[in-house]
């Protein structure tokens, strides 16, 4: 057990977290400050105020998500949820139910982000199902905005559970529709969760309510459109031009959530740009793979094209080749 001389204040374990977090490399040196931390970074997690903890548990899960993963950092978040379990019950002094739907969020994002899970995030969504139409009822109305986040967030991060799902979509039908703009985060969102539930937890949709299935088929029906559609990079300009030049119609279209710049909504095939981007070090999925599976689930044949190969390609002929290339591997021509 640490002396109290040797505990840090969450304020003093807070600035290590960030250090360590930029040091270039990560070496035994700095592993050995985290573990010399340990017990104080323990405590602070279980005994702090809970915006510090929230805050604490934000930079491990900085450390969490490093190439690699060379902090262990999976015992300091059960400390965190042992401990939050109990702090969860009632809205603290000055918190709304806006700002308790914000803080889950973040939970399940710094346990997404390390790559930690445990059924223990269980607490999570049985919160949401007992508490939330416990506050509702009360008075304290879940704003839109912030119930379609929370759902979205949940299910993203793998979390499904059908009571949580209709207790946050309740709260968002209260809003009509007519009063989301069509190019919306909150509408993108809605999408999303259709198409998650639809695609990857058809379990939780066939136990939803009546009027929440009634829901998501309006949210399935409306228009969204994303601005991204018509921003155009070299890598989806070229190759719009070169297909069309094999007469695919290399149309713009939107799909649920998701934007085609180049592709045949009537014969349901994709060809999706790929731009180079790097994404955080242990994601299940990224973004570009999960389009595509999502895509494919629902009947659409999706071909990606690599922007680093792309780029690679110099001369005009060389780009022509890959094109044709890539309509002969998908029968898409026979010369």
């Amino acid at each position: 057990m640490a002396t109290p001389s040797t505990q840090k204040s969450p304020a003093e374990l807070l600035a290590l977290l960030l250090e360590l977090r930029a040091a270039p490399a990560v070496g035994k040196a700095e592993q050995a400050r985290l573990e010399a931390a340990a017990v104080s970074l323990q405590g602070a997690l279980v005994e702090a105020a809970v915006p510090e903890r929230i805050a604490l548990l934000q930079g491990i899960a900085d450390l969490g998500c490093i190439t690699g993963r060379p902090y262990p950092v999976g015992l300091y978040f059960r400390f965190f949820l042992e401990a939050y379990s109990d702090v969860l019950e009632t809205l603290r002094d000055g918190e709304t139910i806006a700002d308790r739907a914000g803080e889950l969020r973040t939970v399940l994002r710094c346990f997404h982000r390390a790559g930690i899970t445990t059924d223990r995030m269980r607490i999570i969504y049985i919160h949401i199902e007992s508490e939330f139409p416990r506050l509702e009822s009360a008075g304290a109305l879940l704003p839109m905005p912030a119930a379609v986040r929370l759902c979205h967030t949940m299910l993203a991060t793998g979390l499904s559970s059908a009571p949580a799902v209709t207790v946050l979509l309740r709260s968002a039908l209260r809003e009509p529709l007519m009063s989301v703009a069509d190019d919306s985060v909150e509408l993108r969102l809605l999408k999303m969760i259709e198409l998650l539930l639809r695609v990857d937890f058809l379990h939780t949709q066939e136990q939803l309510p009546r009027d929440v299935s009634e829901y998501l088929a309006v949210v399935r029906d409306l228009r969204y459109y994303d601005r991204d559609l018509r921003r155009e990079t070299p890598l989806s300009y070229q190759l719009a031009y070169f297909l069309r030049k094999h007469n695919f119609p290399s149309k713009r279209h939107m799909f649920g959530p998701y934007a085609l710049k180049v592709c045949d909504p009537e014969e349901r095939v994709n060809f999706e740009p790929v731009e180079d981007r790097r994404f955080r070090f242990g994601m299940i999925e990224e973004p570009p793979s999960r389009k595509q599976r999502h895509l494919e689930a629902v009947g659409w044949r999706s071909i990606p094209v690599c922007g680093i190969k792309w780029q690679e390609l110099d001369t005009h002929e060389a780009k022509a080749v890959h094109v044709r290339s890539l309509l002969k591997e998908h029968d898409m021509i026979t010369f």
